[in-house]
């Protein structure tokens, strides 16, 4: 990892923190009102990651509304962000009692297993969704209103843009930086996210078990590692051969803290978020906290589009537990509506358009060429490992308590929506439903994370109540039994981090963004800052450089063949859409402004406008058609 990219990352992802720090305070001053007691450190930091987004989300309803005027020039998003922390810094909102110490042991741990393989190979971007996260950033970077990726003239949103609007975010913030280094950026985010949120649901049960929580997301593995005999890490589901655990979107999430940073994690958190107030609303009855959860639930619909119908789910579910702490049918009524109101109002910023879009475009195709593997639930739970017996022994000691807490009812209530959505996502994978020819809203892979979370915050309930009753006994072994859990619960990762270190730095399995090619001195780079978003490119002999291309600058393409897809290879969402373009190319495709092609086929004479090496060949990009 360069030195600049090693600096960038962490400028980013403080930045971005730090402003969110004061939009999520300020948030929670509006939910909370007159009880800022209930509101801890780690809730706090929560409410900060959520401040982020909703900060970022607000700069694109800006963005959208100018016309594309905020990310384009330079200047508009560090103005808002250094008018923010003044707001903050007259109010005195920086954070207090932070326990360094722990802090600091917490971050070295997950530096060493989750961020290692970063810096090691220079990039955590991997191919796969990261190309088109990158190419939508870069359209808003550009100038673009809204995403809507490679195709010419046919293209309409239809993917959430909360995620792009945060890359977008963070890349104005530190100047010289763009979305690749921001992914980093976002990635240590997701990796300080995923085990607050864990805290957070932990501590709505009891206040002690947030740090075991934490810890139990983000180092209990599985057993996968056992029947491997050493550390196999499988970067597709269809190539594992030990279990559910050792791959990416396993049913276990820790592994979703090794990199590449995807919308469903930063979803996930903000999903969290949701839950926590949504606990709060439960024993108060505040209807400015119901408004709260709602407008959150939206945001995390604007990062990711299951989370959004999991968070809906949570806000019937949390709401409808409440029970006798809302005795007036009225009173929980009202606050449905408001939480509803909040969520579809937040998240219609981007949802609405979309339906609207396609009932005129003739409704969505099926874009996704293979769907990920859905293991059988024995699998599934089995990837959990120590998890699974330390989540039943923390859900168990909940419901057996003599008096429920609303708080409590509400951890349940979060458990069991998240179980029937399951339970619909296995039965749309054995009975192939497709859902408007959107598989992967219900598929496995979207529930999984935030049944794993629930879990990591029942044991960690769990870890509490063993450790009180072992220390009755004796303090060593009480403190001997946690760290033999942990220990051994993190055997998993650590293995998987070592395969995928070795991974990264050959570049195999799509972790190709650390080579070479995407030096600023390289052909991509510089065609890359030539290239807007306006622009149509064709490139002459290599599909693969003409979507990095896009990547890289938002740039429309001219042609592009996906090997995977019989037609439709730029995978237009929208039905109409697709077909008008397959059309424009039987006929004879679009004309490029600009051409990418080896130096020696360039015609003589011709304007050169960018060269570099790409695969160790000397490109270059020249203007108009050939």
């Amino acid at each position: 990892m360069s030195v600049e990219v090693a600096a960038a990352a962490p400028a980013q992802a403080i930045a971005l923190f730090a402003t969110g720090w004061v939009v999520g305070n300020y948030l929670l001053s509006f939910a909370v009102r007159a009880r800022p007691g209930t509101i801890g450190l780690p809730e706090r930091g929560l409410a900060a990651i959520v401040g982020a987004v909703v900060f970022a989300a607000a700069l694109m309803v800006v963005h959208i509304a100018t016309g594309g005027g905020v990310f384009s020039p330079s200047w508009p998003v560090p103005l808002a962000a250094v008018a923010v922390l003044a707001a903050g810094a007259r109010r005195r909102m920086w954070p207090r009692s932070i326990p360094w110490l722990r802090l600091a042991a917490a971050a070295a741990v997950l530096f060493l297993i989750y961020l290692w393989p970063v810096v090691v190979a220079g990039s955590g971007a991997r191919t796969g969704d990261s190309p088109w996260h990158l190419g939508w950033s870069n359209q808003l970077l550009s100038g673009e209103p809204v995403p809507t990726g490679p195709a010419p003239e046919f293209a309409r949103n239809a993917y959430p843009w909360g995620f792009h609007a945060v890359l977008a975010t963070m890349v104005r913030l530190v100047p010289g930086s763009d979305p690749l280094v921001a992914h980093e950026g976002i990635h240590l985010l997701i990796l300080a996210g995923v085990p607050l949120a864990a805290a957070c649901l932990a501590r709505i049960v009891d206040r002690r078990a947030g740090w075991p929580a934490a810890a139990a997301v983000s180092l209990i593995g599985g057993f996968g590692w056992v029947l491997s005999g050493g550390p196999r890490f499988a970067l597709t589901p269809r190539n594992a051969n030990f279990g559910a655990d050792l791959v990416v979107a396993s049913p276990n999430s820790v592994y979703e803290l090794l990199p590449p940073a995807f919308p469903r994690e930063l979803g996930l958190v903000m999903l969290v978020a949701a839950g926590v107030l949504l606990a709060m609303t439960a024993r108060t009855g505040a209807r400015s906290t119901a408004i709260a959860a709602g407008v959150t639930g939206g945001v995390a619909g604007l990062v990711s589009l299951p989370m959004l119908f999991l968070g809906l789910l949570w806000l019937a579910a949390g709401l409808g537990s409440a029970g006798a702490s809302q005795p007036r049918m009225r009173t929980r009524a009202a606050l449905w509506l408001l939480t509803y109101a909040g969520a579809l109002v937040t998240a219609g910023l981007w949802l609405w358009p979309v339906v609207a879009s396609y009932v005129r475009y003739g409704g969505f195709l099926d874009i996704t060429p293979v769907l990920g593997v859905e293991w059988p639930l024995p699998s599934a739970l089995g990837s959990w490992g120590l998890l699974l017996p330390l989540a039943a022994v923390g859900v168990g000691l909940i419901v057996v308590r003599r008096r429920v807490e609303p708080e409590a009812r509400s951890l349940i209530a979060f458990s069991l929506a998240t179980a029937v959505l399951l339970v619909l996502a296995i039965a749309r994978g054995r009975y192939g439903w497709t859902l408007g020819n959107n598989a992967t809203l219900l598929h496995q892979g979207r529930v999984w994370p935030a049944a794993h979370l629930l879990g990591a915050s029942a044991a960690g309930i769990a870890v509490v109540a063993v450790f009180d009753r072992l220390r009755e006994h004796s303090s060593r072994l009480a403190v001997s039994v946690l760290v033999l859990i942990f220990a051994v619960g993190a055997i998993s990762p650590v293995y998987a981090s070592m395969h995928l270190t070795s991974v990264m730095k050959s570049y195999g399995k799509g972790f190709v963004y650390g080579r070479d090619d995407f030096d600023r001195v390289a052909f991509v780079s510089r065609a890359a800052s030539v290239l807007k978003a306006n622009d149509v490119v064709r490139v002459h002999g290599s599909d693969f450089l003409g979507f990095l291309l896009f990547q890289f600058s938002g740039a429309r393409l001219a042609s592009y063949d996906d090997p995977r897809l019989a037609g439709n290879d730029l995978r237009i969402r929208y039905a109409d859409l697709a077909a008008a373009w397959e059309k424009r190319m039987n006929d004879g495709g679009f004309e490029a402004d600009y051409t990418a092609l080896l130096e020696a086929d360039a015609p003589s004479g011709v304007s050169v406008v960018a060269r570099g090496t790409f695969r160790d060949e000397s490109w270059v990009l020249v203007g108009g058609d050939w």
